[in-house]
């Protein structure tokens, strides 16, 4: 897996080189040679522009719809998946009211841009804050957007084939291309298609050395430079027949094309892990819900017992309160009884006594009366 990862960086460190090589030498010719027409006269600025655009620029809202509902799905889709693989690049100016700068919002599944007071009502986003056009909403890719798919690459036969790899190869050299094929070593020094070498039919045992030194541009150069196998105008050499292009990886070893396979499947199941992840952190957010309910509930059934076990040792010292309180007023019934007893006695006491003072008085009475006779 490592080797694969370092021929796929050697493979973009080599086409960038040969992009800036292209682009000089395109430079020069254009200076150098300003009358010159045909395919190969490509100026500095058709490089720099998008690759295949979703819709021409500066065209109205109301156009626009007008194009889109003319388009049919397969195009629109075939579309997307060019937009994607060149880069996703956005418009930057908005698409409604045709004005550059300010705070635009791209759409995630299409070129277009897009002020927040411009768009237009049908317009969605979705829980990670992703615009969504109105267009796009209505083809239902803010729901299942379209997937890519790697391109297919040719049959083995094809591959091998001596005539229709060397084919490409044999285009005449225009002179103001030369200083920049000798300034890099990578670039091709033909107007020809860029993404063909010469030494493609080296063995299986070389290609991962080979495939460095010649790697295949991008897909916009290939388009502007390589699409056309006709010779340029007043260089002198006899037309060819076209070849029909297979695959855009013709050239590159079997190694590069099965890494390139599985970056495109991981490309498509990007969407699909996206789904997973929010179904994912969806359920964690309802399991955390779930598990602070219980923790509450917990909290809850505690307090509830501490109160009844409190509640119960409260009701034991009412019951022996209660208990004391019968005794008590057994006992002072009791006394009371006993109150009322000697209550009695001493009434009792009280009235002998007075009749004991009473009889003690006349006895007196009677001893005087004797005592004085």
């Amino acid at each position: 897996m490592a080797v694969r990862k370092t021929r796929t960086g050697r493979l973009a460190r080599a086409a960038q080189d040969e992009r800036h090589s292209v682009r000089s030498s395109l430079v020069k010719s254009s200076r150098t040679n300003p009358t010159r027409t045909g395919r190969q006269g490509v100026t500095l600025q058709s490089l720099n522009q998008s690759d295949e655009p979703l819709l021409p620029r500066l065209m109205s809202w109301s156009d626009t719809l007008a194009a889109v509902g003319e388009q049919s799905l397969e195009t629109q889709v075939q579309r997307y998946k060019e937009w994607k693989r060149n880069g996703s690049a956005h418009e930057d100016y908005c698409r409604v009211c045709q004005a550059h700068g300010g705070r635009l919002e791209p759409c995630s599944t299409c070129r277009l841009a897009f002020h927040a007071d411009c768009i237009s009502a049908g317009w969605l986003r979705d829980s990670q804050d992703s615009l969504f056009c109105p267009i796009c909403v209505r083809r239902g890719w803010h729901i299942t957007p379209p997937t890519l798919s790697p391109p297919a690459s040719p049959p083995p036969e094809e591959r091998n084939d001596p005539t229709s790899a060397a084919a490409p190869t044999t285009s005449a050299p225009h002179p103001d291309t030369n200083s920049s094929s000798n300034t890099h070593p990578h670039s091709s020094a033909s107007d020809g298609p860029l993404g063909v070498c010469s030494i493609q039919q080296a063995p299986t045992g070389d290609r991962h050395d080979v495939s460095a030194s010649c790697p295949t541009t991008p897909k916009r150069l290939y388009e502007l430079l390589g699409n056309d196998d006709e010779a340029t105008e007043g260089n002198g050499t006899s037309q060819r027949p076209r070849r029909q292009r297979k695959s855009r990886y013709t050239n590159l070893p079997t190694e590069v094309d099965t890494a390139l396979s599985v970056l495109y499947r991981e490309l498509e199941s990007n969407e699909s892990l996206r789904r997973e992840v929010e179904e994912l952190r969806s359920e964690n957010t309802k399991c955390n819900q779930t598990i602070r309910i219980r923790d509450l509930s917990i909290i809850a059934l505690r307090r509830e017992l501490d109160y009844r076990r409190s509640s119960a040792q409260e009701i034991e010292t009412l019951r022996a309160t209660a208990t004391q309180l019968e005794n008590a007023k057994k006992e002072i019934q009791e006394l009371r009884a006993r109150n009322e007893a000697l209550s009695a006695e001493l009434q009792t006491s009280r009235h002998e006594t007075a009749e004991a003072q009473a009889l003690v008085r006349d006895w007196k009475a009677k001893l005087s009366q004797l005592i004085g006779d």
